[in-house]
């Protein structure tokens, strides 16, 4: 497979790299990304050629037939003065207290990375609790600890790790959620890492495969599905690449919403006798454990866009690397640090340079073979 080759004319204050047809831009002073491709990336390279040689006022006339906006905004993008937003700022870390012991009585769950030692204020709380992270209860151990509190402030509860609020005080109905999505942001922000990309992802047959989405593409579903069929499981909703381009999983429940119960119930039987959370958006979810959860890191193989529509027919696209970074951010992910020319061009290497797909469909048995089939050749 052909890889990107960094392009040296922009080295003071642009880096380019260009694999077939794709253009990437990365703006070293703001830390943008910018996307070309095909005649757009062509384009953009003839008007850095002609801008040595030329006033930038007379570079339309080479080009006639090209609206003169779009002379100008490429232009612009040359010389500095226009930057894309393709590229978000790095997610600060979750502010938390300091760790100090107390006599109060605390539940402890390893995720491996962190100890959170849990006070359940009353009956209530725990049993609405508890069931969600039971797989990670243990009696001590070593490594980072939090104390994870709860304040009940004029019907609403208050999240707090170690003495510190983490969240907005939410309805006891929401809290379980809002804690697990805490509890997830400071057990990968414990270590060093590339960035969180928002997408399950599982391993099959030692190929790992992300796939990023918004809520409701499907991308929990099918990564559940392929978990209980026994493929190793890195997490349902994060993908955390660490510095060295390798997955690391998240070993908390798997949610699934109230649109897959019926999907999922011959694939996972258990699913029908869990209880139901809200979410904050008034949907309704249940946990399940993590299937198969692995053991060990991978890199990412394979990069799966899936999009579920109902009784649609089976649809694979293969994606560019402008297209797969466009619909990375449209999923949604996180930084774990400010992105620089090195972290962009580790990005580049560990993500971007996997074979990207877009992949439509109606039937998750039909995805889920699709999948198998495109991982193993």
């Amino acid at each position: 497979m052909e890889k990107f080759q960094k392009c040296h004319l922009y080295a003071k204050s642009i880096s380019a790299y260009k694999k077939e047809e794709t253009l990437l831009l990365f703006f070293k002073e703001s830390g943008r990304v910018y996307g070309l491709e095909k005649e757009h990336a062509a384009l953009f390279l003839q008007i850095d050629e002609l801008l040595q040689k030329h006033e930038e006022g007379s570079i339309q006339t080479f080009f006639p037939q090209v609206p003169a906006e779009y002379i100008k905004s490429l232009i612009d993008l040359r010389l500095g003065r226009y930057e894309s937003d393709d590229m978000e700022e790095y997610e600060p870390p979750l502010e938390i207290g300091c760790f100090r012991e107390d006599e109060k009585e605390r539940v402890c769950y390893d995720t491996g990375w962190i100890l959170f030692y849990v006070a359940f204020e009353n009956r209530e709380v725990r049993e609405k609790i508890e069931p969600i992270f039971s797989h990670l209860c243990v009696k001590r151990g070593g490594g980072k600890k939090i104390n994870v509190d709860f304040s009940l402030k004029d019907s609403k509860w208050q999240i707090l790790f170690n003495g510190r609020p983490v969240a907005a005080a939410a309805p006891k109905e929401t809290l379980p959620l809002i804690l697990q999505e805490n509890m997830i942001i400071v057990h990968y922000q414990s270590e060093p890492y590339l960035t969180a990309i928002h997408a399950g992802a599982v391993a099959i047959e030692s190929k790992a495969v992300i796939f990023p989405g918004s809520s409701g593409s499907g991308k929990s579903t099918l990564t559940a599905a392929l978990a209980a069929d026994g493929h190793s499981l890195f997490s349902d909703e994060i993908a955390l690449v660490d510095c060295e381009g390798e997955l690391s999983s998240i070993p908390f429940c798997m949610n699934i919403k109230e649109g897959s119960w019926g999907v999922l119930r011959n694939t996972i039987p258990a699913l029908s006798q869990k209880e139901s959370y809200l979410r904050f958006d008034g949907r309704r979810v249940k946990f399940a454990p993590p299937l198969n959860l692995s053991q060990k890191k991978s890199p990412v193989d394979m990069v799966i866009f899936p999009k579920y529509s109902a009784g649609s027919d089976l649809l694979l696209k293969r994606l560019s690397a402008c297209e797969t970074l466009k619909r990375i951010k449209e999923a949604g992910y996180q930084l774990g640090g400010e992105l620089s020319e090195r972290s962009f061009e580790k990005i580049l290497s560990y993500v971007l340079e996997a074979p990207a797909y877009l992949l439509e469909y109606g039937s998750l048995e039909e995805a889920k073979r699709q999948v198998e089939r495109l991982v193993r050749g």
